[in-house]
């Protein structure tokens, strides 16, 4: 199964490939305002590289959110777009759970910076029966940072938001908060593809989250 992903909900803008023999390439570049004028030329950049065309792909996975607003909907535009010029199946997956994949950790806590002096975050954990591998523990929600509660002792906390998080709690936690971290679209696809393996229901729809009405 050859499948593309797509990230461009943070200040990181990303494109993946994922082949045949789980072997997965990336395009990333950190550019927080240039995402619709990179994530084209990374998806041909890939594509010459694993020598294939856009009508080898087998399906087209996007980050869903929560993140900006434009990020958003720009890679769920050219995702969407993709999808329907091929007709190939289109899958969104949460930006707070490709940061959990990439934790690779048993329980997460990952937590983006969502502006206004908020951040978008939640909580999960591995699970073997989900289709995407993952279950929510709590969350997805938004709070402000100095609200956000503290990572239990079980849990490894990742993301950019911790970077906003007081100095205090982060050094008391510092052996299980990997901060500096954004979504990727090498997670993306590690989860899309666990989705389809696991039976995930191609109709149902892939929608953005936003979790607020307002940036």
């Amino acid at each position: 199964m050859i499948l593309l992903g797509i990230d461009t909900v943070t200040n990181s803008c990303s494109v993946a490939l994922r082949l045949c023999d789980d072997t997965i390439l990336e395009r990333h570049q950190v550019e927080p305002r240039g995402h619709s004028n990179l994530v084209l030329p990374m998806t041909e950049s890939l594509l010459l590289e694993a020598k294939i065309t856009l009508d080898d792909l087998d399906a087209v996975a996007f980050d869903s959110g929560p993140g900006s607003f434009t990020g958003i909907r720009i890679g769920l535009g050219v995702a969407q777009g993709l999808a329907l010029a091929l007709k190939l199946p289109l899958l969104g997956v949460s930006s707070l759970m490709a940061l959990a994949e990439g934790a690779d950790a048993q329980s997460v806590f990952p937590a983006i910076d969502a502006r206004m002096s908020e951040l978008y975050w939640g909580r999960l954990t591995k699970d073997k029966q989900s289709k995407s591998g993952w279950v929510w523990r709590d969350g997805p929600e938004t709070s402000g940072f100095t609200s956000l509660p503290h990572p239990l002792p079980d849990e490894v906390a990742i993301g950019s938001g911790w970077d906003l998080y007081s100095e205090e709690i982060v050094l008391h936690n510092a052996d299980q908060i990997i901060r500096g971290i954004e979504p990727r679209a090498e997670w993306i696809v590690k989860v899309a593809a666990r989705m389809i393996e696991r039976g995930h229901d191609s109709h149902i729809a892939a929608l953005p989250t936003y979790i607020r009405n307002s940036i």
